[in-house]
C-alpha cells in the first residue's frame, strides 16, 4: 500500500485509533483538522498537501469526509479514490454496517497478526470499532466477556481522555440532565441548555451504566446540537428534518449552521408517535 495515501480527520475516538495504527504501519497520512461534519470541500489545498505527502501515490483512502465533487476531482488529475465511511448524510447516502475502523482495517489489509506486530491489542482496536458502531452495547452483542468488555470501555476512555474530552464538568452535565430526563412514551427527553459543555458522549456512559439494554434518548444541547440514540425513529427523524444517521441507522443528529435553529421539540415529538 505504499503508493496509497489516508485522508483522516481527527475529531473523534475512532479516528484517533486509526491514525494511530496508521502511524505505526507507516502508511503516509494526511490529516484533517476538521470537526465533526467535516466536508472535503472544506479541506484546503487536497491535491497540493496530498502531493506533498507522497509525490508518487496513485490511491487516496479518505475517511468520513464526503465530497462527491471533489473525489471526482481527485479522480480527474489520476487517483484512486476509496470512500470508507459509515453515515447517512442530509444529501448523501454512505451508511455501511461495519465501522469506518473496521473498513480501514480490511482496505489495508490489517489483520489481528499485523495489528500484534504493531504493537496492539487486537481485541482493543477492534472493540473502539464495535464501540463506534453501536456503542457498548455492540459489545454485548458481540459475546465478549465482561473482563473483555471492560478493558475495551477502559481504552475507549482513554482516547476520549487523549482529544480532551468529558471534562469534568460536562459529565457532570450529563449527570444533572439524566436526572432531569423527561419520558415521553418509549423516547427519554434529556436537555441541557449549556452550551460551553458537549455532553452526548458523556451522556451515553452514564447510561450505559444503568441499563442493560439501551433506552431510546431525544438530546437536546445548549450548542442546539439534537441527537436522537438507539432508536428506530432515526431514519424516520432524517427524512423530515436532514441532518445525518449513524450507528447502524439507529442513531441521528442534526447540528444547525450559525443562524439556523434544530426542530422544535414539539415538532420531533409529534413525529415520533405518527
Amino acid at each position: 500500500m505504499s503508493s496509497t495515501i489516508l485522508v483522516c480527520p481527527k475529531n473523534d475516538e475512532e479516528s484517533l485509533q486509526i491514525l494511530k495504527v496508521a502511524e505505526a504501519a507507516k502508511i503516509p497520512v494526511l490529516v484533517s483538522d476538521q470537526p465533526h461534519g467535516a466536508r472535503l470541500h472544506n479541506e484546503p489545498n487536497v491535491i497540493a498537501r496530498l502531493k506533498r505527502v507522497d509525490p508518487a501515490a496513485t490511491k487516496v483512502v479518505i475517511v468520513e469526509i464526503p465530497g462527491p465533487a471533489v473525489e471526482d476531482e481527485l479522480r480527474s488529475v489520476g487517483y484512486e479514490v476509496v470512500i470508507i465511511d459509515h453515515h447517512r448524510y442530509q444529501d448523501l447516502d454512505r451508511m455501511q454496517h461495519l465501522s469506518s475502523l473496521e473498513q480501514f482495517l480490511i482496505v489495508f489489509e490489517l489483520d489481528d497478526t499485523r495489528l500484534s506486530l504493531l504493537g496492539f491489542d487486537p481485541i482493543l482496536v477492534r472493540g473502539v470499532g464495535m464501540i463506534d458502531r453501536g456503542f457498548v452495547w455492540e459489545l454485548k452483542k458481540e459475546g465478549l466477556p465482561q473482563s473483555e468488555q471492560k478493558r475495551i470501555r477502559d481504552h475507549y476512555v482513554s482516547l476520549m481522555h487523549e482529544l480532551g474530552s468529558p471534562s469534568a464538568e460536562a459529565v457532570a452535565e450529563a449527570k444533572r440532565a439524566w436526572a432531569a430526563r423527561e419520558p415521553h412514551g418509549e423516547l427519554f427527553v434529556v436537555t441541557s441548555k449549556r452550551a460551553d459543555v458537549k455532553i452526548r458522549e458523556a451522556l451515553s456512559f452514564v447510561i450505559a451504566d444503568e441499563y442493560e439494554a439501551p433506552p431510546q434518548v431525544l438530546i437536546l444541547e445548549g450548542n442546539g446540537r439534537v441527537s436522537l440514540q438507539d432508536s428506530d425513529l432515526a431514519p424516520k427523524f432524517h427524512q423530515a428534518f436532514g441532518g445525518f444517521t449513524f450507528g447502524q441507522d439507529r442513531c441521528w443528529g442534526i447540528a444547525p449552521e450559525p443562524g439556523e435553529t434544530a426542530p422544535p421539540l414539539a415538532m420531533m415529538l409529534k413525529l415520533a408517535v405518527e
